[in-house]
């Protein structure tokens, strides 16, 4: 069915729509929400307020053409899933005025990356730095804009994403030079 269509019918409180509307965005939903909180059960619960949310607030989403509905679900699971950091206190900053780039280990090119261990690893990350690495490196959000969503500051944004990088390569480093030992 139309994205459109079930838009109008989602709107009209249609339980089939609704139904359509939460089997089409689910999977992914439930990817970006795990990225963020590790842990199943959290996000199904995070899913289900998600999408409660989504349903009833579907007569203000605007229509912007193809994948407009998709994107707006994701913000939500999105928005859902730092308050529901923040409600568990989980989501711990360090303000720090530098960047720590100065001693980042590097990958070489022969290093091989596997995305189940890229995933095991992002789940590992503590939440601070997998929330500002999720939010810049895969949603694309800019610093300024994670600061105002998380409510931190700018530099504090940028030193959690360098900690989370550097986080990243050593444990993949780690893991690759156990592998070929």
């Amino acid at each position: 069915m139309e994205e459109q269509i079930i838009i109008r019918r989602c709107i009209r409180k249609e339980s089939t729509a609704q139904r359509q509307l939460f089997d089409r965005h689910y999977r992914h939903s439930y990817h970006v929400a795990m990225r963020y909180l590790a842990n199943h059960h959290d996000t199904e619960d995070v899913l289900s307020v998600s999408f409660t949310r989504v349903l009833k607030n579907i007569d203000r989403f605007e229509y912007r053409g193809n994948g407009s509905l998709q994107k707006w679900v994701i913000t939500v699971v999105i928005n859902e899933s730092i308050r529901f950091l923040k409600g568990k206190k989980a989501l711990l900053f360090q303000e720090d005025d530098e960047v720590l780039s100065l001693n980042v280990p590097q990958l070489e090119s022969d290093d091989s990356l596997d995305i189940e261990e890229v995933q095991q690893v992002l789940q590992q990350m503590p939440k601070g730095y997998r929330t500002v690495f999720n939010l810049f490196a895969i949603e694309g959000y800019s610093h300024k804009e994670i600061g105002e969503m998380l409510k931190i500051n700018e530099s504090t944004s940028k030193s959690q994403l360098c900690k989370a990088r550097n986080y990243m390569i050593r444990k993949l480093k780690n893991r690759n030079s156990h592998a070929t030992q």
